[in-house]
């Protein structure tokens, strides 16, 4: 449990970084435009404490407290010593910052995730015929990384919701549940054991070197993780809208066949029809490639190939006038970036995560850390148009493409900078036995597949 000490000393921390921001903004303020120097009010007593002292004690009780729920010995900060109680005992689990989300229990109804409109990219044109005032069908794009789910709410609006697909078991007692409940944290609680889900998983696991618990690897379930469907059928749960009708179809994203690893989807997919029938739904199945087809080559007449880079896995799809051609994957992602360059640093994968998704370009690194991530970076994006120029240059059922055909990317792993340059580059160094034409990057990479399994679900689920 979080004890008194901690609880301390994290309103401390608090007060302080108010007192930052309140010094921030008035510094900015017009009325003080012309002032040479802003003093900032007296903290306690008659002792002034400039903005830079306050950050280094910000900083030194966020490594004192980090040390502690790591268990480690430490002495709290000089300054803290003489008001702080007696250390604790028993070893913390762990700290953490408010977050507004919300408990989810074991007996209770799922907590609807914010909505967040997307309105820059809209759905493809129904097939001709279609109805247009019917409009019923779910989208559920099924990663590794995130579980993403899309409902149109009128002609062609779309409100995409996504949950990180992680979990992290903390301390299973009361006084955790209570804290937790306090904080706004959603957990679940499984026979004996205590669950934080979604993206403060990785938050914690991030702060305290600990790695998080995924309920899927390489796209499909982990069967390392006995915690894996209840928790998978939870966050689904959780995602996704109460049908509108009886029956609705919901379309769910499958990973390929893979090039580089014996693996099926016929449990996978059965567990998930199963938790969408179960919830109202008719369940829909498409390749993740496919849906990158579907979302983002209405321009091309639905034909080229369509590439979704996710954490588990690289999908990649042919299509020729929206007809399915070839699907193939291969079992490299943005989570085998994440492991190689963790391994070479001696940091937990989270921290690599971290780095990735706070921004760098595996074009021009910034420190040793995001130098092995581009090392990484460019020998997956090899491996892949590797591949592809290996199967296309070889298998009978590559379509003769006249024209040269577009090739789009999509997905998390393809959103950090410089990922088309070193595409551009490999591309030129092999042959895929067709005429290549632009290299694309999806308008909207991270929501690219559940906007085509949306599609799917609207023009299958009116036949």
């Amino acid at each position: 449990m979080v004890d008194e000490e901690l609880q301390d000393i994290r309103k401390r921390l608090l007060k302080i970084n108010d007192k930052i921001k309140s010094y921030s903004n008035l510094s900015k303020s017009p009325q003080f435009s012309n002032e040479k120097e802003i003093k900032p009010q007296r903290l306690r007593g008659d002792q002034e404490i400039p903005v830079d002292e306050m950050r280094a004690k910000l900083r030194a009780i966020n490594e004192y407290i980090r040390a502690r729920a790591m268990g480690r010995d430490v002495k709290p900060p000089v300054f803290l010593r003489e008001e702080l109680p007696p250390p604790p005992v028993e070893k913390l689990a762990f700290v953490m910052e408010e977050e507004t989300v919300e408990e989810v229990g074991e007996e209770q109804e799922p907590v609807p995730v914010k909505e967040e409109e997307t309105t820059t990219v809209v759905l493809p044109a129904l097939s001709r015929g279609r109805n247009a005032a019917v409009r019923t069908g779910v989208g559920l794009d099924l990663g590794t990384a995130y579980i993403v789910a899309s409902r149109e709410v009128e002609d062609k609006r779309v409100f995409v919701k996504n949950e990180r697909n992680a979990f992290l078991s903390v301390r299973c007692d009361q006084s955790t549940k209570d804290l937790l409940t306090r904080l706004k944290i959603k957990y679940v609680a499984l026979q004996d054991k205590l669950y934080v889900l979604g993206g403060m998983a990785l938050e914690l696991a991030d702060i305290f070197g600990r790695e998080t618990q995924r309920s899927m690897n390489m796209g499909i379930l982990n069967p390392s993780e006995a915690e894996s469907i209840p928790i998978i059928q939870l966050l689904v749960k959780n995602i996704l809208w109460e049908p509108r009708e009886k029956g609705e179809v919901c379309c769910f994203s499958v990973p390929a066949k893979p090039l580089d690893r014996d693996q099926d989807t016929i449990y996978h997919r059965g567990v998930f029809e199963g938790i969408l029938k179960n919830i109202g739904f008719k369940p829909l199945v498409i390749d993740e490639g496919y849906a990158v087809v579907l979302s983002e080559m209405e321009d091309q007449d639905f034909t080229g190939i369509g590439i979704s880079c996710g954490a588990g896995m690289v999908n990649i799809c042919a299509a020729f006038k929206s007809v399915p051609v070839l699907s193939f994957s291969i079992t490299r992602g943005g989570d085998w970036i994440d492991k190689s360059a963790a391994t070479v640093l001696g940091v937990p994968t989270t921290r690599v995560s971290t780095i990735k998704e706070h921004g760098m370009s595996i074009k021009i690194p910034a420190n040793r850390e995001e130098e092995a991530i581009a090392i990484y970076y460019r020998n997956y994006i090899h491996y892949l148009i590797e591949n592809m120029a290996r199967v296309f240059g070889k298998s009978t059922d590559t379509p003769h493409f006249k024209e040269p055909a577009d090739i789009v990317f999509a997905g998390g792993s393809s959103m950090v900078p410089g990922f088309i340059d070193v595409v551009q580059e490999e591309i030129k160094s092999v042959k895929f036995g067709f005429p290549v034409g632009n290299i694309l990057h999806a308008k909207e990479p991270f929501t690219s597949v559940v906007r085509g399994c949306l599609f799917n679900a609207i023009n299958g689920g009116s036949q």
